[in-house]
């Protein structure tokens, strides 16, 4: 099986999201290989002491989008881990609000994958964008 057959069964449901995808609320709407599209909506138990969304909360569906859009390209079975993620925060987060998180993998070798994610309001407005590198383990 692929990691895109296995991306499509999660997101028809068929398979049940993983436990992060419950604690940081991520519901993919859109799955092709090498792009991967979530509905994130962070909620009260991502607010820090001042009452602001976390920077966490948005690295952490940063991080997924990107891992999944690799994900997408690779045989189901192949362990692949994030090595290095780079986070720009452009605008905050509001609790109870639906963005889109966006994973878009550039380039692939054996043992790399390059991807950018971008986390994007209903308007279409950047809050949020990182670069990731991760690495494939390769028999």
């Amino acid at each position: 099986m692929s990691g895109l057959q296995v991306l499509q069964a999660l997101q028809a449901g068929r398979i049940e999201r993983s436990g992060i995808a419950h604690t940081m609320p991520m519901q993919l709407t859109s799955v092709q290989q090498g792009e991967v599209r979530m509905t994130v909506t962070p909620d009260a138990r991502h607010l820090n002491p001042a009452g602001m969304v976390h920077g966490g909360f948005a690295a952490t569906c940063l991080d997924g989008a990107a891992a999944l859009a690799l994900f997408s390209a690779l045989d189901a079975s192949t362990p692949y881990a994030t090595v290095d993620l780079n986070v720009k925060y452009v605008r905050p987060l509001v609790a109870d609000t639906d963005y889109v998180a966006i994973g878009r993998l550039l380039e692939k070798t054996r043992s790399i994958g390059v991807c950018n994610a971008e986390i994007r309001g209903q308007d279409g407005k950047l809050h949020a964008l990182a670069s990731a590198t991760l690495m494939i383990k390769t028999a």
